[in-house]
């Protein structure tokens, strides 16, 4: 059994350290996206179909967990974050094969499954899934959009987060700035530039001279999109550098348990060993006293 967990526990440090190094890739090219939409907002107002409140409809919530297991309280924490908040009027589409076992073990409303993200997901592939919430919302179908997920910090933490995706605002884009900038490490200076981010639009400086084709609001309008489509996936690699992470810390547990396990096994053995070897020297050496 050792031996398969020490596997496994390499198996999954390969694929922490490319999951990591994906996220963290990521954060940058987010956090300037992020700084350009709240530029961007000094020269036209965020008003689309993405930024205004469904009233009436119900609430979609987007859970994200593993399609496997032998990771710890991974999933347990996110899917207990779920029942929480989730009621049986709600809609929920599953990202994941335990998200979709637990929707229909509870019998919610499942708009719709997704499998296969848990390796190394491209922008592309999450294009389903991000169309259906954009073209849901668009409809009117939803109120709001909540994610469930996990965030990931560094290889022994991971905790989860509830972030409103729909409708989009201000603060939202805030939000997820202080979300995906690291505590320590190469980016984690960024966070000092949030503040700029923190205080209230200020009015155009005369040196503040842009030229936007075809105009503001045509390039919000087609910059909100992309901000949704960027949020999905950082929230996807998010949770696959915590799924990792999380699997590579259970295996490597499950590997010291069985390695001492083992020690404990041996010891019992050889004091067993030994107390047979010691019975029979005493049996022969009564037998010979009593010849």
């Amino acid at each position: 059994m050792g031996q398969i967990t020490k596997a496994m526990e390499v198996v999954a440090a390969t694929k922490m350290r490319k999951s990591q190094e994906s996220a963290l890739r990521t954060r940058p090219y987010a956090y300037k996206v992020f700084e350009l939409i709240d530029r961007m907002l000094r020269y036209a107002p965020m008003e689309s179909g993405l930024t205004k409140i469904n009233a009436g409809a119900p609430v979609l919530y987007v859970i994200i967990t593993s399609d496997r297991g032998l990771i710890g309280s991974f999933n347990t924490q996110v899917l207990r974050e779920a029942d929480r908040i989730i009621s049986t009027d709600d809609y929920v589409i599953a990202v994941g094969r335990k998200a979709t076992v637990y929707a229909n073990k509870k019998k919610l409303n499942i708009v719709q499954s997704f499998e296969g993200f848990g390796e190394f997901a491209l922008p592309e592939e999450t294009t389903p899934l991000t169309d259906l919430i954009m073209k849901g919302y668009l409809d009117k179908k939803w109120q709001k959009v909540v994610v469930i997920s996990t965030h990931f910090h560094t290889t022994l933490k991971q905790e989860v987060i509830t972030r409103e995706l729909l409708p989009l605002n201000l603060e939202s884009v805030r939000e997820a700035v202080r979300q995906i900038i690291p505590e320590h490490g190469k980016w984690a200076e960024l966070s000092g530039e949030t503040a700029k981010l923190e205080s209230a639009i200020s009015p155009l400086e005369d040196h503040d001279t842009y030229i936007f084709e075809p105009d503001p609001r045509g390039v919000l309008d087609s910059l909100l999109p992309h901000l949704v489509r960027m949020e999905i996936y950082d929230f996807i690699l998010e949770a696959n550098a915590s799924e990792h992470s999380a699997r590579r810390v259970a295996m490597k547990t499950a590997s010291d348990n069985a390695s001492e396990l083992t020690d404990s096994l041996t010891l019992e053995y050889n004091k067993a060993r030994q107390a047979g070897i010691t019975r029979e020297i005493i049996e022969i050496t009564s037998t010979q006293n009593s010849l």
